[in-house]
């Protein structure tokens, strides 16, 4: 088994330590304080599995979901059928040329999806081509990391940690260490991941590596502005936490003009 197929077959397990209701009760709040058009169609980018696209839909969105892994959007089909969702859809696709024009109310990018656009001209592309996708007055969500934040704790990031997942008799179990380069702005991280089926006594392995773009806030204000966006809020988390000079996360909200 590849990587690719590993990390689409593992993916709700691998995020399972997170509160996915709670974060789409974030965006819903954020869809009311900074929309200016009322938020039906929702595009999720970097959707992995699916599991904020199907959220929405339980809540009365249509979404669409897309990712550039073919692998990622099986595995999300499938499960949205399973749960009986309807509204949501998903597509195999290259979010830096989407083809919609002014077709969707929402677009957001969970989970630092923004970050894995190191290249100045790669990033310029994906936000004129979120943009386009985007209605006047709707709303872009993106997730990614603080430059300031991550240099105040860069010991503890280039430091080898380990953590653990589980989901009911499934345990991933994550080792991690970063390299952060502070000057052209990217942490180069490994991540191996040991995947312990409980009830079959089995193993699995496997690993990858991820160049992540680090931002500062007034960067990220600069590109915003030269491709159609006006900053609206940012915060330390998806709990609406004020940002600061250390918060190390950072969520950003933008409104298409």
């Amino acid at each position: 088994m590849s990587s690719e197929e590993a990390y689409a077959l593992y993916y709700d397990l691998l995020y399972s330590h997170r509160d996915v209701a709670r974060e789409v009760d974030f965006l819903e709040r954020v869809f009311s304080q900074c929309s200016q058009v009322g938020v039906r169609r929702v595009l999720d980018v970097g959707c992995g599995t699916g599991i904020h696209s199907v959220e929405l839909a339980r809540r009365g969105y249509e979404v669409l979901g897309v990712d550039l892994s073919q692998k990622m959007i099986e595995v999300a089909r499938e499960k949205s059928r399973a749960a009986g969702v309807t509204g949501v859809y998903f597509l195999q696709a290259d979010a830096t040329r989407l083809e919609f024009e002014e077709e969707f109310y929402v677009v957001m990018a969970m989970y630092g999806v923004i970050s894995y656009f190191t290249r100045d001209e790669n990033l310029l592309e994906l936000l004129r081509s979120l943009r386009r996708a985007l209605k006047k007055g709707g709303v872009f969500v993106f997730y990614t990391w603080n430059l300031t934040g991550v240099l105040s704790k860069r010991v503890f990031y280039e430091t080898p940690s380990t953590s653990i997942r589980k989901s009911g008799s499934m345990l991933a179990i994550k080792e991690e260490v970063w390299r952060v380069d502070a000057l052209d702005q990217v942490a180069h991280a490994e991540i191996k991941w040991s995947i312990v089926d409980l009830v079959r006594g089995s193993v699995d392995f496997f690993d990858h590596r991820l160049d992540l773009r680090i931002f500062t806030v007034r960067e990220l204000v600069h590109v915003l502005r030269e491709t159609g966006f006006a900053p609206c809020a940012a915060y330390e988390d998806y709990e609406m936490r004020p940002l600061t000079e250390g918060s190390s996360e950072l969520v950003i909200v933008a409104r298409a003009v």
